[in-house]
């Protein structure tokens, strides 16, 4: 079988020839069976770079499950989205301002400063 030239090889791409064979539906794909965040053929500085994206959303979920933990009455229910913990984070802490406020600020808000 001879290569495509010219204007043939834009009108048959599933031939198996052309200029980009790696892109090529009915060639396999380059990274072959693994994984999306296991191909070798990736750079290592993206590599690297996805790692900490990875790393810095488990934090940020590690986060909100620590928050999540500070609120009161969540014993059973379905556990809240991060909008929904913002928000009610937010009326919590608004709760615990007027409760001082009511109180006079008689209650130490921080650690205590007295010698």
């Amino acid at each position: 079988m001879e290569p495509l030239r010219g204007p043939r090889l834009l009108m048959e791409p599933l031939r198996g020839h052309g200029l980009l064979p790696f892109l090529s539906p009915v060639l396999p794909s380059p990274c072959g069976p693994l994984s999306v965040y296991e191909c070798p053929l990736e750079p290592a500085f993206i590599q690297k770079r996805n790692e900490r994206e990875r790393q810095r959303v488990r934090c940020v979920n590690q986060g909100f499950a620590r928050l999540r933990g500070h609120l009161p009455g969540r014993g059973s229910e379905r556990r809240l989205s991060k909008v929904e913990t913002l928000r009610a984070a937010i009326k919590y802490i608004q709760h615990l301002q007027g409760l001082v406020q009511r109180e006079g600020g008689a209650l130490p808000v921080g650690p205590s400063t007295s010698t």
